[in-house]
C-alpha cells in the first residue's frame, strides 16, 4: 500500500463489496423458492465475518501514524469527486436499463444487465483507486453474466448471475484484506 489512507481506502472499498455482495447473495436466495434452509443464514454469515474482518484490518491500520501529504490529500479528494461521477452514472445507466427491458417485457434480463454494468464500472475504478484486481473483479463479473446469459430458464439464470455476483465481490473483497495487511516500517 501507498499511504495509510489508501490502504483505509482500499478497506472501505472491501467492506462496501462485502455489503454488495450479501445483497446480491440474500436477495437472490430469497426469491428461489427451493432455496436450501441454511443458504441464507450462510450468506449472511459469510458477510459477517468479511466486515468483522474488515473492522479488524481498519484497527490493526490505526495503528500506523499517517504522514500529512498534501499531494496524496489532493490526489484522494479527485478520486472522491470521481467515483461519484462514475457511480451517478452507474445507477443511471442500470436505470436506464431497466426501464427499457421492462418496456420490452424482458424484465427477466434487468439483474444480468444490472451486473454487466456494475462489472464494467470497475474497469475505470481499477486505475481511479489504482487497485489493479479491480480489473478482474470487472473482467470476471462479465464473464460470469455472459455465461449466465445461456441459461433458458429465466429463474435459474438469475439465481446463477446473482450468486455469480456476490461470489465475485466477495472474493474481491477477501483478496483486498489479504492485500492490505499493515505493516509497520522498521
Amino acid at each position: 500500500m501507498s499511504t495509510v489512507a489508501h490502504a483505509r481506502g482500499v478497506i472501505a472499498g472491501a467492506a462496501i463489496l462485502t455489503l454488495f455482495g450479501a445483497v446480491w447473495c440474500i436477495l437472490a436466495l430469497a426469491l428461489w423458492h427451493a432455496h436450501p434452509i441454511w443458504s441464507i443464514p450462510a450468506g449472511i454469515v459469510v458477510a459477517i465475518v468479511l466486515i468483522t474482518l474488515c473492522l479488524q484490518r481498519l484497527i490493526s491500520w490505526r495503528k500506523i501514524p499517517s504522514i500529512d501529504d498534501p499531494i496524496a490529500a489532493a490526489k484522494g479528494k479527485r478520486a472522491g469527486m470521481w467515483f461519484g461521477i462514475i457511480f451517478t452514472a452507474e445507477g443511471l445507466l442500470i436505470g436506464l436499463a431497466a426501464g427499457l427491458l421492462n418496456h420490452l417485457g424482458l424484465g427477466d434480463w434487468i439483474p444480468i444487465a444490472a451486473a454487466v454494468i456494475i462489472g464494467l464500472h470497475f474497469l475505470p475504478l481499477a486505475r481511479l483507486f489504482e487497485v489493479p484486481l479491480y480489473y478482474w473483479t470487472g473482467a470476471l463479473s462479465l464473464l460470469g453474466m455472459i455465461a449466465s446469459s445461456l441459461i433458458p430458464d429465466s429463474g435459474t439464470r438469475t439465481l446463477c448471475a446473482s450468486l455469480i455476483m456476490a461470489a465475485i465481490l466477495w472474493l474481491t473483497a477477501a483478496l483486498l484484506l489479504v492485500k492490505t495487511h499493515p505493516t509497520q516500517p522498521a
